[in-house]
């Protein structure tokens, strides 16, 4: 139909030059349909420049393993934040506007006092630890329209610069979950998407024994030196997790010999990319 309606258009442009104009001084032809071939070309690449993201499921730098947090901040988040950086690891927190909690408004109790949520957000950065998007409000991304999608992300972007001055460019979508539309538009927006190879299902079972179970049908028979790298999924609004899976699983991946990185960096790029 838009080509259609190039055409009409150019030739409308031809019969009024005719009218006006002496003959020996209009355009060629083959000029105008030049002009036209040259118009629908451009049409046709910029269909053509939709780019939508990879989804990524594993690191690609060999020894890396990602451990991400998803649906906070919550009250473990600051403590959780600070035990890692202690232990000189890093992590990736997918974070939610308004979830468990406001976090342009609401405040929790720490080991440090009083802190905003906006506090917490910026505390993850200042240990170290990457900020990425789960959206504004846990929102399954499936089915949603564009600009739906796009108030989703806007609006988290939104809350994490008002913490940081910075606007997270990794993304997760809530429960793992995409369409064509959704990859369009985070494609539009400037995301990496990031999903996960290891699930622990702490959410459903909060129970150690199973947790362990899910970690190790991934990483159980792996011996020597790491040949490949992994993406953790765990939630940080969960005290189980925090105080038993956290604690297990930082020794379990170190007796496999990997190291921590956040996802930028266990996909191979600077931690400085993880924001626009």
């Amino acid at each position: 139909m838009r080509y259609t309606s190039l055409i009409t258009l150019a030739c409308s442009l031809l019969a009024s030059s005719a009218i006006a104009a002496p003959l020996d001084s209009l355009l060629p032809l083959d000029g105008i349909f030049n002009s036209i071939d040259s118009i629908l070309s451009l049409n046709t690449i910029k269909a053509k420049a939709v780019k939508f993201p990879e989804v990524h499921l594993e690191c690609t730098v060999p020894g890396t393993f990602a451990l991400t947090f998803d649906d906070g901040p919550y009250e473990f988040s600051w403590d959780l934040a600070t035990h890692l950086n202690k232990q000189n690891i890093t992590a990736t927190f997918f974070i939610n506007g308004l979830n468990y909690v406001n976090v342009a408004k609401d405040s929790v109790k720490t080991s440090e006092g009083k802190k905003t949520y906006l506090q917490v957000v910026k505390h993850y950065m200042d240990m170290g630890h990457q900020v990425g998007s789960h959206t504004f409000t846990h929102k399954v991304l499936t089915g949603l329209t564009a600009s739906a999608i796009k108030e989703e992300m806007v609006n988290l972007e939104n809350v994490v610069y008002k913490a940081t001055g910075k606007k997270p460019a990794y993304m997760r979508p809530p429960t793992g979950d995409y369409d064509k539309n959704a990859l369009k538009v985070l494609g539009q927006l400037g995301y990496t998407v990031i999903n996960w190879d290891i699930d622990s299902n702490d959410w459903k079972t909060h129970n150690l024994k199973s947790e362990q179970k899910e970690y190790g049908s991934v990483m159980g028979k792996e011996t020597g030196q790491p040949k490949t790298g992994h993406i953790a999924l765990n939630h940080e609004v969960y005290n189980q997790t925090v105080t038993e899976l956290v604690p297990w699983a930082i020794e379990y991946v170190k007796s496999k010999n990997y190291r921590f990185a956040t996802v930028a960096e266990c996909l191979g790029n600077s931690l400085s990319s993880a924001y626009k």
